[in-house]
């Protein structure tokens, strides 16, 4: 039987493999010379309206957040950045997503929360975020009206996971209406195979829809609903702003233009998040681009995609990395978070999905 230590191991490689075949599949054919000359005529000014967007997008994320978590405490924003700066830097720095409980452990050491009630939060975001993701992923993609190979993929790739985030959101809706219900159907469904196993989820279950039940209601829904919607509105701004930077206004000679509109931002958005959720190594290095070429590759010719567009997943990639990593070592720096709380974070927290004191 493979240890603790050896599943880690095997889950590390099997990232960083991934990480491999993806980053070579999206760069097999890259075109060198006309990448690097896309780039020396790029205009990185618009990285400054680029990282601005960015940046209004992490605020509506701490807003959300102290939305969510209104139900157990109103908790300052301050705080609250802190704690989600330093999370989002670990969530990029660190493989297998083991920068999530990073923000629980933060809060829960400046306020009177929990981080099992605060990861409880967490996991709701993920499931809000992969639902309007595979919305505006089906909408796009149906919009498109389009019948290539590429599209059929990444057709049913939005109906996956369509229905892997609103399944989890119905099992959640069940639990939190009928929450003995729902636990007695875990207990049965899982009882043939194993009664131990069965307990231990049925167990799980039942005190993650108690901390459910804490950090939800109906002004948490509405105000998480618009804060959700205008973050990723933001998002697809932030990437249409990017694009102008390579669209060779003003230059002449060897400049390839890059050309996105509105509706294509869009759609590069949900397809980079959608590759983004492949559980690649540190840095999402390889799925983001990978998914940003996908996307790409369904408005501009090759000509342009293996050199101009990947000088763009390239720079947005970097752009991103590097404003979720400066705000957290500008956290860091300022010691609104210490080094020791750092070695801390990356524990998960014991029961996670535990009630909030």
């Amino acid at each position: 039987m493979p240890t603790e230590r050896g599943r880690a191991w095997g889950r590390l490689l099997l990232s960083f493999g991934l990480t491999g075949l993806f980053g070579w599949w999206a760069f097999h054919d890259l075109n060198w010379a006309d990448m690097w000359a896309s780039l020396r005529t790029a205009n990185f000014l618009w990285l400054v309206p680029h990282v601005v967007l960015l940046q209004c997008v992490h605020w509506l994320r701490v807003l959300r957040w102290g939305s969510l978590l209104s139900g157990l405490e109103r908790v300052p924003f301050r705080p609250l950045n802190a704690s989600t700066a330093v999370g989002n830097m670990l969530f990029v720095l660190l493989p297998l997503r083991l920068g999530e409980f990073a923000r629980p452990v933060l809060i829960s050491r400046r306020s009177s929360i929990r981080a099992s009630a605060a990861l409880t939060s967490v996991v709701l975001e993920r499931i809000i975020d992969g639902v309007a993701i595979a919305l505006l992923l089906e909408g796009t993609l149906w919009w498109l009206g389009d019948t290539t190979e590429t599209l059929r993929y990444l057709r049913w790739g939005s109906h996956l996971m369509l229905a892997a985030f609103l399944g989890l959101w119905g099992v959640l809706l069940l639990a939190y209406w009928q929450r003995a219900l729902a636990v007695r159907w875990v207990r049965l469904g899982l009882g043939w195979l194993s009664p131990g196993l069965a307990e231990r989820v049925a167990g799980l279950m039942d005190s993650f829809v108690g901390a459910v039940r804490q950090v939800s209601g109906l002004r948490q829904f509405v105000s998480t609903a618009l804060y959700t919607v205008a973050l990723w509105v933001l998002n697809g701004l932030a990437i249409l702003v990017l694009a102008y930077a390579f669209d060779c206004s003003g230059q002449t000679g060897s400049c390839t233009p890059l050309e996105l509109d509105v509706f294509q931002s869009f759609v590069v958005l949900g397809v980079t998040v959608l590759g983004g959720m492949i559980p690649a190594a540190p840095g999402m290095a390889g799925t983001f681009q990978a998914g940003v070429r996908v996307s790409l590759s369904l408005f501009v010719p090759p000509a342009v995609l293996t050199g101009t567009g990947l000088a763009f997943a390239n720079v947005m990639w970097l752009a991103t990395v590097l404003h979720q990593v400066g705000l957290g070592l500008l956290t860091l720096a300022r010691g609104a978070v210490t080094l020791d709380e750092l070695v801390i974070t990356t524990t998960p927290p014991e029961n996670p999905a535990g009630p909030p004191r």
